[in-house]
């Protein structure tokens, strides 16, 4: 059925339904799902990369992000892209960046760099 739903050749679709976790939960002992119509268990497979896809796609917005406050930190701070990177790991830069994404990255960039700084600021302070 993915061969034929996705146009995949058979290699491809194997892939792709053996990355899913409905392959990894068919493969446990005592599974319910084997009960489920083939139509169903695609569907659910369907829905599943559906999901993994958005994921992906917002984790990747937020790799590109965190890039754009390292250049900006460098540029504001007139620092070594090195420099910048080392203060971004010293301080786990990266994931509060992650933990405020939503409503960091409607901001100016001089507003992000200064947060940047006042949480940093606070890790120095807890050291």
């Amino acid at each position: 059925m993915i061969v034929e739903k996705k146009h995949l050749d058979v290699e491809s679709a194997f892939y792709y339904l053996y990355t899913s976790d409905l392959y990894r939960n068919l493969t446990e002992k005592d599974s319910s799902l084997w009960q489920q119509s083939t139509l169903s268990l695609y569907e659910s497979l369907k829905k599943e990369k559906l999901s993994a896809n958005k994921t992906q796609e917002h984790n990747s917005k937020i790799t590109l992000f965190q890039a754009f406050c390292l250049e900006q930190y460098k540029k504001q701070h007139n620092i070594s892209a090195t420099d910048s990177l080392y203060i971004f790991l010293s301080y786990d830069v990266f994931k509060y960046i992650e933990s405020v994404y939503q409503t960091l990255h409607t901001q100016s960039e001089y507003y992000i760099i200064a947060e940047i700084d006042k949480y940093i600021k606070r890790k120095k302070e807890e050291e």
